[in-house]
């Protein structure tokens, strides 16, 4: 049976309190780890770029050092260039001069101004110019390798740095997925602890749901049995009432039967006095039983009563009780007046009969 329940009892609204603090509570210690998951995940990647930058600086200083020795190099080339250029024009001069010591020997020989001096000039010239191409070709060699190596630094470098980079990203890429993967472990944990506060605060609040109902049927028998007992108290007064007026009507209409008796005649008047000593003893109200076996045993001797007698005796008899009086009560009456007269067992079963009391 359902019953009509106060939602805004405190009971109530304490449940949804307390599921309100345990939500929060919940929702607080899961936004801190995904906070700090957050943060942790986010410092990774910081350090995965921190160390990538390191790496790249260091490589970048590797490369330029490397690449600052290759202009070393060439820079001495060029200077080893320049001197032999030098060096060749010099000896050309100290070979080719008419006062120096060549000249006068070929003029201690005799051979100045002759075709062996001119052809002497042009193969110091020669090898003058031969000893400067070969030396302007062997620093062109080196720049044309010096450059390449430059170069070459240069492209290990970028494919170094390129390398770092790629390395660096792959492991932001892993860090970021791991974060993601665990903070959205965090938020269906989250999800899942939530769904369990609301169970288990619906579970509660079920209960007490269950508890005022029983408290209502409780009360609701309660005051259904004072209800029918106040009910059964009325219904006892009133046969209470019922009866005492049964009995004051009895009483006015038996005051009044004795009355008539009293002024009746003969026989009649006899059996009338006999029967009024016999119910004033027993007190009008409640006549001593007596049973009909009594009756039996105290009449099995007499032989009857006339007629008149019969007649007058069911006639008081009639006059002693009303259509009111409990059917007991009759019978206890008419039993006790008929055995006090003469009558016998055949008359007296025939006389209860006839009254409808046999």
């Amino acid at each position: 049976m359902n019953y009509d329940i106060n939602y805004e009892d405190p009971k109530f609204k304490q449940v949804e309190l307390d599921k309100q603090t345990a939500l929060a509570e919940n929702g607080n210690t899961y936004d801190n780890m995904i906070n700090q998951s957050d943060k942790y995940y986010q410092d990774q990647i910081n350090a995965a770029k921190d160390w990538a930058n390191k790496q790249q600086e260091i490589q970048q200083a590797n490369t330029d050092f490397a690449i600052e020795q290759v202009n070393q190099q060439k820079d001495q080339a060029q200077k080893d260039y320049t001197k032999e250029q030098a060096g060749a024009y010099v000896d050309w001069q100290k070979q080719s001069n008419q006062y120096g010591a060549n000249a006068e020997q070929q003029a201690a020989q005799g051979l100045n101004n002759t075709g062996y001096s001119e052809s002497s000039q042009v193969s110091m010239y020669n090898t003058y110019q031969n000893r400067v191409a070969t030396a302007r070709e062997s620093y062109n060699k080196a720049v044309l390798n010096y450059d390449n190596a430059i170069k070459d630094a240069q492209l290990q470098n970028n494919s170094k740095l390129a390398e770092i980079a790629y390395k660096t990203l792959q492991t932001q890429l892993e860090l970021s997925l791991q974060g993601f993967q665990y903070k959205n472990q965090l938020v269906l944990d989250k999800i899942s602890q939530n769904r369990s506060i609301d169970s288990e605060y619906y579970n509660r609040y079920q209960d007490v749901l269950k508890q005022m109902n029983t408290e209502n049927a409780m009360a609701e028998q309660v005051r259904q049995y004072n209800e029918d007992l106040a009910l059964k108290n009325r219904q006892l007064q009133e046969e209470i009432r019922q009866h005492n007026q049964s009995q004051a009507q009895w009483q006015a209409e038996y005051n009044l039967a004795k009355q008539k008796i009293d002024g009746g005649s003969g026989d009649s008047a006899g059996v009338t006095k006999s029967s009024n000593k016999a119910i004033v003893k027993t007190g009008g109200s409640s006549v001593k039983p007596t049973s009909s076996s009594k009756v039996s045993n105290s009449t099995k001797s007499k032989s009857g009563v006339d007629q008149k007698t019969y007649d007058n005796t069911l006639r008081n008899i009639r006059l002693m009780t009303s259509a009111a009086m409990p059917k007991i009560q009759k019978q206890r009456i008419a039993e006790d007046m008929l055995a006090r007269s003469d009558f016998s067992d055949a008359q007296i079963t025939k006389a209860l009969k006839f009254l409808g009391l046999g």
